[in-house]
């Protein structure tokens, strides 16, 4: 409360005090207590509230897991993950750079193999250590932003899985090849408290799925 304040509130005792004085009445004089009791603690409540409205939020960032499970267009994608073990992993401190496709993505894919998604997903889920080796394919270690992959044009990353994945940057569109497997990035630098995801509009897959 402000200074102001506080003198009305202490004033207004004043001139109770002042006016059960004059009247002499002990039932007055008792009123009157009361009266300048309710008017203190109602001053000191509001001398001492805290103003919440600014406080920060608490919320802690989210993880790329967070952001993964948060969105349902990667329910493929967490699904996998989940069935692969990966989610404590890559909820991990990183810094991760991770290639995410959608489930768009995923039955693009499934298209293309020539089966259906549930077939593409019972493959990949009847495997663990395929599934690990696929999803790996799609992690790099450390945090590269879309920025950042003009330096790497032409070159190879490393990705987690042990795979290298061809990186071509231009004109503003940035892609990932492994073989024959491109993933071209439709939306990038989605940034998580543990590093960075970049939306890409088709799964990679590693040499040893390729024909």
């Amino acid at each position: 409360m402000r200074k102001s304040q506080k003198f009305i509130a202490l004033g207004a005792v004043a001139t109770l005090g002042l006016f059960a004085t004059a009247c002499g009445s002990d039932s007055d004089d008792a009123a009157t207590e009361e009266t300048t009791e309710t008017v203190v603690e109602e001053a000191v409540t509001e001398d001492t509230a805290v103003d919440t409205t600014d406080a920060p939020a608490t919320d802690a960032p989210q993880t790329i897991v967070d952001i993964a499970a948060g969105n349902p267009d990667f329910s493929t994608l967490v699904a996998l993950v989940t069935a692969a073990g990966l989610g404590e992993t890559l909820a991990g401190e990183g810094p991760f750079t991770v290639l995410a496709p959608t489930n768009a993505g995923f039955e693009a894919l499934a298209e293309k193999m020539g089966v259906t998604i549930e077939e593409l997903s019972a493959t990949l889920t009847g495997d663990v250590e395929l599934l690990k080796t696929v999803l790996t394919s799609h992690v790099i270690a450390g945090k590269v932003m879309a920025a950042d992959t003009a330096a790497l044009n032409g070159m190879d990353a490393d990705l987690v899985s042990g795979e290298k994945a061809k990186v071509v940057s231009a004109d503003g569109v940035v892609s990932f090849t492994i073989g024959t497997s491109t993933a071209t990035v439709v939306t990038p630098d989605v940034e998580a408290a543990n590093g960075v995801i970049h939306i890409v509009d088709m799964p990679l897959l590693p040499l040893s799925m390729q024909k």
